[in-house]
């Protein structure tokens, strides 16, 4: 039967009653968060169900026939995605026929098809039935009661807000990564605003969320503001970081961190170039960019970046001038560890989550507000965090990181080995 009764009548379940606390929520470990989603939903759930299948809510009286009691719990390990859980199921004693849940069966034939759906759960604001239509794959028919949507949503927003405050200074992050995406925040406007986000890769090869905020237009501002956040949570200076073009937020790392080295996204570069080519060209002009940044060395970019700029100067100059501009920082990744080539020289893993942030709230529209936006934005990074097969840090590759660092301090980069400029004959 469907799971419809507002079974919390009388003193009402609330996070403690789910075995949480605020303080509890507040000091997860990070990989703890997609886990804790899926424990307080099927809780809600199998709570709800019992009350359904008893006709009453718990500390509720029966108007007729006494179906059963409640009698404890027992602990189910249930396994979702993100690792095993630990859920507090309930008990029925002297019923005439045995209880028996649907939700954890469905979850388990499900458990995938229910990770899709779970990022749904922070948008406060979506209707009951918005909620049913959501997990209705899983769950067929039933669903969870307004006020459970509500209360999941508080437990969840509790964590989400824990996360965001988190100390960082037990993170040694090694490379650092920038990005933003546009997106609808606000219902009854046109506007799209940037979230910017924060993410790195620490010393043991694992990627680690650690910023998430509303940053309006990218301004150096709204970036500058974003990276001090980082560092008054106690984040150490990061080895390197990794980063787009975009402007004020140059200026913002080379405010806060002016020696660090800079890897600009060579996709973004890319992209950029090709921008400023016939479409009936691209393709080859395409072919000419992957030689620079996919070569065997440094010197082998290098030429094959002079190389670019000789054959294409005078036909393309705008192209070759963008190429050109900063291409230093563009190259910064063939000074490090080649093992960790293909996952610095660009903001790809950035990129592929925000694809997917794009996919899911395209079910969604609009957002009631900023916190339930950046909260689903949170929900699909974490995911694709959890799913990150990760890099080998080897003690051989950490040290020569290091002594390139302090190189690259001693003598930064620089393009005085291009000595053909966009424009200029060969």
């Amino acid at each position: 039967m469907p799971v419809t009764r507002d079974y919390h009548k009388g003193r009402g379940l609330t996070i403690a009653d789910l075995g949480l606390s605020l303080e509890e929520l507040k000091g997860q470990p990070l990989e703890l968060f997609a886990r804790e989603g899926a424990r307080v939903l099927l809780t809600l759930g199998l709570e709800a169900e019992v009350a359904d299948f008893l006709d009453r809510g718990r500390y509720e009286r029966s108007p007729g026939v006494v179906k059963g009691y409640r009698n404890g719990h027992r602990e189910r390990r249930v396994l979702t995605g993100a690792g095993e859980i630990a859920v507090a199921a309930p008990r029925v004693a002297d019923a005439a026929e045995a209880f028996r849940s649907r939700l954890l069966g469905a979850w388990e034939r499900h458990s995938r098809a229910m990770e899709e759906v779970l990022p749904l759960l922070y948008i406060e604001g979506l209707s009951t039935r918005d909620f049913k239509r959501a997990l209705k794959p899983v769950w067929g028919e039933s669903g969870l009661s307004r006020s459970s949507i509500s209360r999941a949503n508080q437990a969840l927003k509790a964590s989400f807000e824990g996360w965001r405050k988190r100390d960082l200074s037990g993170e040694d992050i090694l490379y650092l990564f920038f990005d933003g995406i546009y997106l609808g925040v606000r219902q009854r406007s046109g506007e799209k605003e940037a979230l910017l986000v924060a993410h790195g890769i620490d010393r043991h090869g694992k990627r680690v969320v650690l910023h998430l905020s509303l940053g309006g237009r990218e301004s150096a501002i709204s970036w500058k503001a974003a990276v001090e956040d980082l560092v008054e949570r106690g984040l150490k200076t990061p080895r390197l970081v990794i980063s787009d073009g975009n402007p004020g937020l140059l200026r913002a790392i080379k405010d806060v961190w002016p020696e660090v080295p800079r890897q600009r996204c060579v996709v973004h570069r890319t992209r950029n170039v090709l921008a400023r080519v016939p479409k009936r060209r691209q393709q080859e002009i395409k072919g000419a960019l992957w030689q620079v940044f996919h070569a065997a060395c440094l010197e082998d970019a290098q030429a094959e970046a002079k190389k670019f700029l000789e054959r294409y100067g005078r036909e393309f100059p705008s192209a070759c001038e963008v190429l050109s501009q900063h291409l230093e920082e563009c190259l910064t990744f063939y000074r490090l560890p080649q093992l960790h080539w293909r996952s610095i020289r660009s903001t790809n893993a950035l990129e592929r989550a925000f694809k997917e942030v794009r996919r899911r709230t395209n079910v969604v529209g609009r957002f009631p507000g900023e916190n339930a936006a950046l909260a689903v934005v949170f929900g699909v990074l974490e995911e694709e965090r959890l799913n990150w097969k990760g890099i080998r840090m080897k003690v051989e590759d950490l040290d020569w990181l290091e002594q390139a660092v302090k190189d690259l301090l001693v003598k930064p980069p620089g393009n005085e080995n291009l000595e053909v400029l966009a424009g200029q004959p060969a």
